[in-house]
Protein backbone atom coordinates (compact mmCIF):
# COMPACT_ATOMS: atom_id res chain seq x y z
CA UNK A 1 0.00 0.00 0.00
CA UNK A 2 1.32 3.58 -0.90
CA UNK A 3 0.19 6.95 0.50
CA UNK A 4 0.22 10.37 -1.23
CA UNK A 5 0.43 13.35 0.36
CA UNK A 6 0.16 17.29 -1.23
CA UNK A 7 3.41 18.59 -2.22
CA UNK A 8 4.18 22.29 -2.21
CA UNK A 9 7.02 24.42 -2.75
CA UNK A 10 5.46 26.95 -1.07
CA UNK A 11 8.58 29.13 0.79
CA UNK A 12 6.37 30.41 3.64
CA UNK A 13 2.75 30.06 4.70
CA UNK A 14 1.14 32.42 2.37
CA UNK A 15 1.20 29.70 -0.29
CA UNK A 16 -1.37 27.91 1.05
CA UNK A 17 -5.25 29.05 0.83
CA UNK A 18 -7.05 29.17 4.52
CA UNK A 19 -8.12 25.63 4.31
CA UNK A 20 -5.03 24.49 3.65
CA UNK A 21 -4.48 24.29 -0.13
CA UNK A 22 -1.44 24.59 -2.35
CA UNK A 23 -2.05 27.99 -4.16
CA UNK A 24 -0.54 28.37 -8.13
CA UNK A 25 -0.27 31.92 -9.54
CA UNK A 26 -0.56 32.37 -13.57
CA UNK A 27 1.48 34.98 -14.86
CA UNK A 28 -0.40 37.39 -17.07
CA UNK A 29 1.20 39.46 -19.41
CA UNK A 30 0.02 43.36 -19.20
CA UNK A 31 1.78 44.58 -21.93
CA UNK A 32 5.03 43.97 -24.46
CA UNK A 33 6.73 45.49 -27.62
CA UNK A 34 9.41 44.05 -30.19
CA UNK A 35 11.22 46.41 -32.60
CA UNK A 36 11.23 44.03 -35.91
CA UNK A 37 10.51 46.83 -38.63
CA UNK A 38 10.49 49.82 -36.52
CA UNK A 39 9.49 51.37 -33.06
CA UNK A 40 5.73 51.18 -32.88
CA UNK A 41 4.55 55.28 -33.27
CA UNK A 42 1.02 53.50 -31.61
CA UNK A 43 3.04 52.75 -28.90
CA UNK A 44 6.30 54.26 -27.83
CA UNK A 45 6.94 58.47 -27.45
CA UNK A 46 10.60 59.58 -27.44
CA UNK A 47 11.33 62.72 -25.27
CA UNK A 48 14.59 64.90 -25.29
CA UNK A 49 15.61 67.12 -22.38
CA UNK A 50 12.26 66.57 -21.21
CA UNK A 51 9.98 67.64 -24.07
CA UNK A 52 8.15 65.27 -25.63
CA UNK A 53 8.88 65.18 -29.34
CA UNK A 54 6.47 64.50 -32.47
CA UNK A 55 8.82 61.78 -34.24
CA UNK A 56 11.22 59.63 -33.22
CA UNK A 57 15.09 61.41 -33.65
CA UNK A 58 17.22 58.94 -31.54
CA UNK A 59 15.02 55.93 -31.33
CA UNK A 60 15.07 53.25 -34.38
CA UNK A 61 15.03 49.62 -35.13
CA UNK A 62 18.44 48.15 -36.27
CA UNK A 63 18.21 44.44 -38.09
CA UNK A 64 14.82 44.45 -35.34
CA UNK A 65 16.33 45.70 -32.28
CA UNK A 66 15.81 48.85 -30.73
CA UNK A 67 18.51 51.13 -30.88
CA UNK A 68 18.45 53.80 -28.83
CA UNK A 69 21.14 56.64 -28.99
CA UNK A 70 21.88 59.68 -26.59
CA UNK A 71 23.57 61.62 -29.24
CA UNK A 72 26.39 63.72 -30.08
CA UNK A 73 25.85 66.97 -27.86
CA UNK A 74 27.25 66.83 -24.34
CA UNK A 75 24.57 66.17 -21.60
CA UNK A 76 21.42 65.31 -24.19
CA UNK A 77 18.59 62.76 -22.42
CA UNK A 78 16.80 60.90 -24.45
CA UNK A 79 13.45 59.28 -22.87
CA UNK A 80 11.52 56.49 -24.54
CA UNK A 81 8.72 54.99 -23.02
CA UNK A 82 5.28 53.67 -23.79
CA UNK A 83 2.06 55.45 -24.00
CA UNK A 84 1.09 53.12 -21.70
CA UNK A 85 1.19 52.67 -17.42
CA UNK A 86 0.32 49.26 -16.92
CA UNK A 87 -1.27 49.09 -13.58
CA UNK A 88 0.41 47.36 -10.57
CA UNK A 89 -2.41 45.27 -8.52
CA UNK A 90 -1.92 44.95 -4.60
CA UNK A 91 -0.77 41.88 -3.15
CA UNK A 92 0.49 40.38 -6.85
CA UNK A 93 3.89 39.98 -8.61
CA UNK A 94 5.31 42.16 -10.97
CA UNK A 95 7.90 41.44 -13.20
CA UNK A 96 9.84 43.41 -16.56
CA UNK A 97 11.37 41.55 -18.73
CA UNK A 98 14.06 42.39 -21.82
CA UNK A 99 17.02 41.52 -23.48
CA UNK A 100 19.38 44.21 -23.71
CA UNK A 101 22.97 45.12 -25.44
CA UNK A 102 25.39 47.68 -24.20
CA UNK A 103 27.67 48.64 -26.99
CA UNK A 104 30.43 50.01 -25.37
CA UNK A 105 29.66 49.11 -21.63
CA UNK A 106 32.50 51.54 -20.57
CA UNK A 107 31.88 54.45 -22.30
CA UNK A 108 30.60 58.05 -20.93
CA UNK A 109 27.13 58.49 -20.58
CA UNK A 110 24.12 56.58 -18.44
CA UNK A 111 21.96 53.68 -19.91
CA UNK A 112 18.99 53.01 -18.18
CA UNK A 113 16.12 50.09 -18.51
CA UNK A 114 13.51 49.04 -16.48
CA UNK A 115 9.72 50.96 -15.48
CA UNK A 116 10.22 54.52 -14.79
CA UNK A 117 9.70 57.69 -15.21
CA UNK A 118 11.76 60.76 -13.87
CA UNK A 119 9.84 60.52 -10.43
CA UNK A 120 9.29 56.51 -9.73
CA UNK A 121 10.48 53.44 -10.77
CA UNK A 122 12.70 50.60 -10.65
CA UNK A 123 15.20 49.92 -13.35
CA UNK A 124 18.64 48.89 -14.30
CA UNK A 125 21.59 51.66 -14.89
CA UNK A 126 24.48 51.32 -16.74
CA UNK A 127 27.37 54.14 -15.60
CA UNK A 128 31.18 54.52 -16.72
CA UNK A 129 31.40 53.20 -12.91
CA UNK A 130 29.37 50.08 -13.85
CA UNK A 131 26.10 48.76 -13.38
CA UNK A 132 23.60 48.99 -10.36
CA UNK A 133 19.81 47.63 -9.41
CA UNK A 134 17.69 51.14 -9.29
CA UNK A 135 14.76 51.96 -7.06
CA UNK A 136 12.97 55.57 -7.85
CA UNK A 137 10.31 57.58 -5.64
CA UNK A 138 9.25 60.80 -5.00
CA UNK A 139 8.50 62.00 -1.20
CA UNK A 140 7.59 65.72 -0.57
CA UNK A 141 8.81 66.91 -3.66
CA UNK A 142 12.22 65.43 -3.76
CA UNK A 143 13.35 62.34 -6.16
CA UNK A 144 15.48 60.35 -5.02
CA UNK A 145 17.51 56.88 -6.62
CA UNK A 146 18.32 54.07 -4.21
CA UNK A 147 20.99 52.68 -6.12
CA UNK A 148 22.52 49.31 -5.39
CA UNK A 149 26.07 48.10 -7.21
CA UNK A 150 25.65 44.94 -9.06
CA UNK A 151 29.11 42.32 -9.60
CA UNK A 152 28.96 41.36 -13.42
CA UNK A 153 32.40 39.68 -13.30
CA UNK A 154 32.12 37.03 -15.87
CA UNK A 155 29.12 38.72 -17.81
CA UNK A 156 30.04 40.87 -21.42
CA UNK A 157 27.44 43.72 -21.20
CA UNK A 158 28.61 44.44 -24.88
CA UNK A 159 26.75 40.82 -26.10
CA UNK A 160 22.71 40.29 -25.64
CA UNK A 161 22.02 39.38 -22.07
CA UNK A 162 18.49 38.51 -19.97
CA UNK A 163 17.38 41.28 -17.28
CA UNK A 164 14.66 40.79 -15.36
CA UNK A 165 13.21 42.65 -12.38
CA UNK A 166 10.63 41.65 -9.89
CA UNK A 167 8.66 43.31 -7.61
CA UNK A 168 6.86 42.43 -4.37
CA UNK A 169 5.91 45.88 -3.53
CA UNK A 170 2.57 46.21 -1.18
CA UNK A 171 4.77 50.00 -0.75
CA UNK A 172 7.24 47.98 1.30
CA UNK A 173 8.40 44.78 -0.35
CA UNK A 174 11.46 43.62 -1.45
CA UNK A 175 12.83 43.87 -5.39
CA UNK A 176 15.14 41.19 -7.17
CA UNK A 177 17.24 42.24 -9.97
CA UNK A 178 18.17 39.08 -12.79
CA UNK A 179 20.97 38.79 -14.86
CA UNK A 180 19.99 35.69 -17.31
CA UNK A 181 17.99 34.34 -14.70
CA UNK A 182 19.82 34.79 -11.93
CA UNK A 183 19.31 37.12 -9.13
CA UNK A 184 22.28 39.57 -9.14
CA UNK A 185 20.99 41.86 -6.38
CA UNK A 186 18.02 41.62 -4.10
CA UNK A 187 17.15 44.76 -2.41
CA UNK A 188 14.91 43.76 0.91
CA UNK A 189 12.58 46.56 2.26
CA UNK A 190 10.47 45.31 4.68
CA UNK A 191 10.96 46.90 7.78
CA UNK A 192 13.20 49.34 7.36
CA UNK A 193 11.29 51.85 6.15
CA UNK A 194 8.83 54.82 6.87
CA UNK A 195 8.27 55.68 3.38
CA UNK A 196 6.84 53.78 0.38
CA UNK A 197 9.54 52.20 -1.44
CA UNK A 198 8.37 53.78 -4.79
CA UNK A 199 5.67 56.43 -4.40
CA UNK A 200 3.69 55.10 -7.55
CA UNK A 201 4.11 51.58 -8.91
CA UNK A 202 2.30 52.00 -12.22
CA UNK A 203 4.96 53.33 -14.37
CA UNK A 204 5.61 53.11 -18.21
CA UNK A 205 8.42 50.83 -19.80
CA UNK A 206 11.05 52.77 -20.57
CA UNK A 207 14.42 53.22 -22.10
CA UNK A 208 16.69 56.25 -21.31
CA UNK A 209 20.37 57.15 -22.50
CA UNK A 210 22.51 60.36 -20.70
CA UNK A 211 25.51 61.76 -23.23
CA UNK A 212 28.10 62.60 -20.55
CA UNK A 213 30.87 62.83 -22.79
CA UNK A 214 30.06 60.20 -25.60
CA UNK A 215 26.99 59.37 -27.83
CA UNK A 216 26.32 55.91 -25.88
CA UNK A 217 24.33 53.15 -27.53
CA UNK A 218 21.42 50.87 -25.86
CA UNK A 219 19.50 48.13 -27.63
CA UNK A 220 17.00 45.89 -27.02
CA UNK A 221 15.51 42.60 -28.47
CA UNK A 222 11.98 42.99 -26.91
CA UNK A 223 10.14 43.78 -23.53
CA UNK A 224 7.33 42.42 -21.00
CA UNK A 225 5.19 43.44 -18.72
CA UNK A 226 3.76 40.75 -16.60
CA UNK A 227 1.45 40.67 -13.47
CA UNK A 228 1.67 37.24 -11.46
CA UNK A 229 -1.64 36.33 -10.31
CA UNK A 230 -5.02 38.36 -10.16
CA UNK A 231 -7.35 39.86 -12.36
CA UNK A 232 -8.47 42.55 -14.58
CA UNK A 233 -10.04 44.29 -11.58
CA UNK A 234 -8.92 48.15 -10.53
CA UNK A 235 -10.95 49.76 -12.88
CA UNK A 236 -13.86 52.36 -12.41
CA UNK A 237 -16.62 52.98 -14.83
CA UNK A 238 -17.21 56.61 -15.92
CA UNK A 239 -19.10 58.29 -19.04
CA UNK A 240 -19.34 61.91 -20.14
CA UNK A 241 -22.42 63.28 -22.19
CA UNK A 242 -24.44 66.39 -23.30
CA UNK A 243 -25.49 66.78 -19.51
CA UNK A 244 -28.09 69.98 -20.08
CA UNK A 245 -31.95 68.86 -20.28
CA UNK A 246 -32.53 67.78 -23.70
CA UNK A 247 -29.04 65.76 -23.54
CA UNK A 248 -28.74 67.42 -27.28
CA UNK A 249 -27.44 70.53 -28.63
CA UNK A 250 -28.00 72.63 -31.62
CA UNK A 251 -25.03 72.33 -34.39
CA UNK A 252 -24.64 73.79 -37.98
CA UNK A 253 -21.06 72.87 -39.90
CA UNK A 254 -18.90 69.93 -40.59
CA UNK A 255 -17.14 68.26 -37.37
CA UNK A 256 -18.54 69.66 -34.59
CA UNK A 257 -17.22 69.06 -31.28
CA UNK A 258 -19.55 67.53 -28.92
CA UNK A 259 -17.40 66.12 -26.81
CA UNK A 260 -13.68 66.34 -25.81
CA UNK A 261 -11.97 64.45 -22.94
CA UNK A 262 -8.28 64.80 -22.13
CA UNK A 263 -6.28 63.07 -19.46
CA UNK A 264 -3.75 65.84 -17.71
CA UNK A 265 0.12 65.24 -17.73
CA UNK A 266 -0.27 66.33 -14.47
CA UNK A 267 -1.86 65.56 -10.84
CA UNK A 268 -1.26 67.82 -8.11
CA UNK A 269 2.25 68.55 -9.58
CA UNK A 270 3.19 64.75 -10.15
CA UNK A 271 3.32 62.56 -13.40
CA UNK A 272 0.09 61.04 -14.00
CA UNK A 273 0.01 57.34 -14.67
CA UNK A 274 -3.73 56.53 -14.49
CA UNK A 275 -4.48 55.02 -18.09
CA UNK A 276 -8.18 55.39 -19.17
CA UNK A 277 -9.84 52.04 -21.09
CA UNK A 278 -12.36 53.22 -23.25
CA UNK A 279 -15.82 51.26 -23.62
CA UNK A 280 -18.06 52.94 -25.98
CA UNK A 281 -19.30 55.86 -27.49
CA UNK A 282 -22.61 56.90 -29.29
CA UNK A 283 -24.09 60.01 -31.21
CA UNK A 284 -27.14 60.49 -32.13
CA UNK A 285 -28.97 63.55 -34.58
CA UNK A 286 -32.24 64.81 -35.79
CA UNK A 287 -31.11 64.30 -39.57
CA UNK A 288 -29.06 62.07 -40.98
CA UNK A 289 -25.64 62.33 -39.88
CA UNK A 290 -22.48 61.26 -39.37
CA UNK A 291 -20.07 60.68 -36.25
CA UNK A 292 -16.58 60.78 -36.09
CA UNK A 293 -14.00 60.03 -33.11
CA UNK A 294 -10.68 61.80 -33.42
CA UNK A 295 -7.13 61.18 -31.48
CA UNK A 296 -4.71 64.02 -30.69
CA UNK A 297 -1.74 64.61 -28.01
CA UNK A 298 -1.99 68.14 -29.24
CA UNK A 299 -4.41 70.19 -26.79
CA UNK A 300 -4.51 73.39 -28.82
CA UNK A 301 -6.62 71.39 -31.64
CA UNK A 302 -9.38 72.51 -29.28
CA UNK A 303 -10.09 75.73 -28.22
CA UNK A 304 -12.40 76.66 -25.51
CA UNK A 305 -13.67 79.91 -26.19
CA UNK A 306 -16.01 81.07 -23.97
CA UNK A 307 -16.21 77.59 -21.88
CA UNK A 308 -14.23 76.10 -19.70
CA UNK A 309 -12.78 73.17 -18.94
CA UNK A 310 -14.17 70.55 -15.95
CA UNK A 311 -12.65 68.10 -13.57
CA UNK A 312 -14.29 64.59 -14.51
CA UNK A 313 -14.32 62.62 -10.90
CA UNK A 314 -10.93 63.25 -9.39
CA UNK A 315 -9.29 65.36 -11.77
CA UNK A 316 -7.42 62.99 -13.37
CA UNK A 317 -9.34 63.22 -16.86
CA UNK A 318 -11.39 67.06 -17.73
CA UNK A 319 -13.81 67.83 -20.45
CA UNK A 320 -16.05 70.09 -22.40
CA UNK A 321 -19.35 69.52 -23.42
CA UNK A 322 -20.40 71.45 -26.79
CA UNK A 323 -22.07 74.65 -25.77
CA UNK A 324 -23.26 73.48 -22.34
CA UNK A 325 -23.48 75.79 -20.17
CA UNK A 326 -24.86 77.98 -22.85
CA UNK A 327 -22.52 80.09 -24.11
CA UNK A 328 -22.13 82.96 -27.12
CA UNK A 329 -18.54 80.93 -28.59
CA UNK A 330 -18.67 77.27 -27.84
CA UNK A 331 -15.48 75.09 -27.95
CA UNK A 332 -13.93 75.19 -31.89
CA UNK A 333 -12.20 72.25 -33.34
CA UNK A 334 -8.74 72.26 -35.43
CA UNK A 335 -8.90 69.10 -37.19
CA UNK A 336 -5.58 69.38 -38.86
CA UNK A 337 -3.65 68.70 -35.56
CA UNK A 338 -5.85 65.64 -34.73
CA UNK A 339 -5.56 62.34 -36.40
CA UNK A 340 -9.29 61.05 -37.45
CA UNK A 341 -9.68 57.43 -36.52
CA UNK A 342 -13.30 56.29 -36.78
CA UNK A 343 -16.32 57.27 -38.53
CA UNK A 344 -20.02 56.10 -38.96
CA UNK A 345 -23.59 57.43 -40.32
CA UNK A 346 -26.09 57.99 -38.21
CA UNK A 347 -29.82 57.29 -39.13
CA UNK A 348 -32.12 60.53 -38.17
CA UNK A 349 -33.73 60.05 -34.86
CA UNK A 350 -31.66 56.84 -33.76
CA UNK A 351 -28.40 56.48 -31.92
CA UNK A 352 -25.27 54.76 -33.56
CA UNK A 353 -23.37 52.73 -30.76
CA UNK A 354 -19.70 51.86 -31.41
CA UNK A 355 -17.83 48.99 -28.64
CA UNK A 356 -13.87 50.07 -27.78
CA UNK A 357 -13.04 46.83 -26.71
CA UNK A 358 -13.17 44.54 -29.84
CA UNK A 359 -13.89 41.07 -27.56
CA UNK A 360 -10.79 41.11 -26.05
CA UNK A 361 -8.51 40.98 -29.38
CA UNK A 362 -7.44 44.83 -28.48
CA UNK A 363 -8.30 47.31 -26.66
CA UNK A 364 -8.55 51.69 -27.10
CA UNK A 365 -6.64 53.63 -24.32
CA UNK A 366 -6.66 57.27 -23.08
CA UNK A 367 -3.37 57.43 -21.79
CA UNK A 368 -1.97 60.86 -19.79
CA UNK A 369 -1.53 63.68 -22.42
CA UNK A 370 -3.81 62.16 -24.69
CA UNK A 371 -7.19 63.96 -26.41
CA UNK A 372 -10.04 62.54 -28.05
CA UNK A 373 -12.89 64.54 -29.56
CA UNK A 374 -16.18 63.26 -30.30
CA UNK A 375 -17.80 65.49 -33.54
CA UNK A 376 -20.78 65.25 -35.55
CA UNK A 377 -22.45 66.89 -38.68
CA UNK A 378 -25.48 66.98 -40.69
CA UNK A 379 -25.13 65.18 -43.58
CA UNK A 380 -24.77 68.41 -45.73
CA UNK A 381 -23.52 70.95 -42.85
CA UNK A 382 -26.55 72.12 -42.30
CA UNK A 383 -28.72 72.50 -39.13
CA UNK A 384 -29.53 69.66 -36.73
CA UNK A 385 -29.74 69.03 -32.77
CA UNK A 386 -27.09 65.98 -32.28
CA UNK A 387 -25.82 64.58 -28.78
CA UNK A 388 -23.20 62.05 -28.04
CA UNK A 389 -21.45 59.81 -24.92
CA UNK A 390 -18.64 58.15 -24.07
CA UNK A 391 -17.75 55.69 -21.59
CA UNK A 392 -14.90 53.95 -19.89
CA UNK A 393 -13.05 52.66 -16.92
CA UNK A 394 -10.29 54.34 -15.08
CA UNK A 395 -7.36 51.92 -13.90
CA UNK A 396 -7.75 53.47 -10.30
Amino acid sequence: MSYFKNVSIAKNELGYDAWGKPKTTIDLSLFHGMFTYNVPVTVWYESLNGVELAAFSNASSVNGKLNLQSGVTLSDKVYLRTFRNPRYEPNRGYLFSTSVFLPNPTGLGIRRWGYFTSESGAFFELTSAGLFGVVRTTIDATTTDDRYAIDTTGIDLSKGNLYDIQMQWRGVGSYKFFINTKIAKEIEYVGTRTDLTMYNPANPIAFEAVNLGENVVLQSGCVDMTREGGGANGKQYGSISLSNQTGETSIIGFNVPILAIRSKPTVNGLINTRDTLSLMASGFSDQRAFVRIWTTRDFTAITGNDQTWGDFGDGHLEYLEYDNPDVVTPMSFDTGKATLVFGSRVRQDETYTTTALFEGSTYVYITPGDMFIFTIHRENGGACNAGASFEFAEEI
